[in-house]
């Protein structure tokens, strides 16, 4: 299928979401949403696809909300229903939860600026890996909005309170080895080599059953709500019991027991 606002690929069990708004560096209209969103549903709906990379086209990852939308109050979809005052933005929550709850895993590709709901985007992935040319900023409190796009709770939990209103206070430009020093990238590497690093972390994990992947991914992020270690226990249990019996449990123990590449069928 053919978007207009993002590039959507697939190979060797890797799907590639790029935003493709390269003139606005990549910064959201309403239709460009509802493409990134059914292309992550669709990664999610293949059974051939095992690993969802997101990234952006040209200078930036993504620099957030069209301005001219937000302030013309139009940022919501054409699909979706009209947005009430003081209510949720509903082509935005569909979205990051799209992203977010995906049951495989998801990289994050940072190849430049980042910035507002660009950051939230980013931060709903499971791994971020950073290019060196990659920048973060905040944003929202520059032009008197509070942090939305999930942002507050995303970056709270990634980089801990303090640092977080460190940057939602002072809007500054943090680069590529300071987000990796406080915590927002799993690791930076040069420009031109970002993809390719993507790619071989993609292929790591596809040697993992898929199954138990997505409920190793459920486990951690239950465990950012769980009220105790006992329920955090209790949950990693029923979660490993469920996958014990599965084909491709079984098969990744024969697997390394015969020194061979596993074969997994999902099951």
């Amino acid at each position: 299928m053919e978007y207009e606002w993002v590039i959507y690929e697939k190979e060797d069990g890797i799907a590639i979401l790029t935003l493709n708004r390269q003139d606005r560096l990549n910064s959201w209209i309403p239709p460009m949403r509802v493409e990134a969103r059914k292309c992550i549903e669709d990664a999610g709906a293949d059974s051939a696809v095992r690993v969802l990379i997101v990234t952006g086209a040209g200078r930036g990852f993504c620099a957030g909300a069209d301005v001219g939308t937000v302030v013309a109050g139009t940022e919501e979809a054409d699909d979706e229903p009209p947005r009430q005052r003081l209510m949720l933005p509903v082509s935005t929550v569909r979205l990051m939860d799209a992203l977010h709850s995906l049951n495989k895993p998801t990289i994050a590709a940072i190849n430049g600026i980042t910035a507002g709901s660009g950051i939230g985007f980013a931060l709903a992935c499971d791994v971020i890996i950073a290019s060196e040319q990659a920048r973060f900023r905040i944003a929202f409190t520059r032009i008197g909005v509070v942090p939305g796009d999930g942002i507050t709770w995303l970056m709270t939990r990634a980089i801990g309170t303090h640092r977080a209103l460190e940057l939602a206070y002072t809007n500054d430009i943090i680069d590529a080895k300071e987000m990796e020093r406080v915590g927002l990238a799993n690791r930076v590497v040069p420009h031109d080599e970002l993809m390719k690093a993507a790619k071989e972390m993609a292929k790591k994990m596809m040697q993992i059953p898929p199954l138990t992947l997505a409920m190793t991914k459920k486990a951690i992020y239950h465990s950012l709500g769980a009220s105790s270690l006992e329920d955090q226990i209790v949950f990693e249990h029923a979660a490993g019991s469920a996958i014990r019996g599965t084909q491709d449990s079984k098969e990744a123990s024969s697997s390394f027991m015969e020194k061979r590449p596993p074969v997994y069928k999902g099951k």
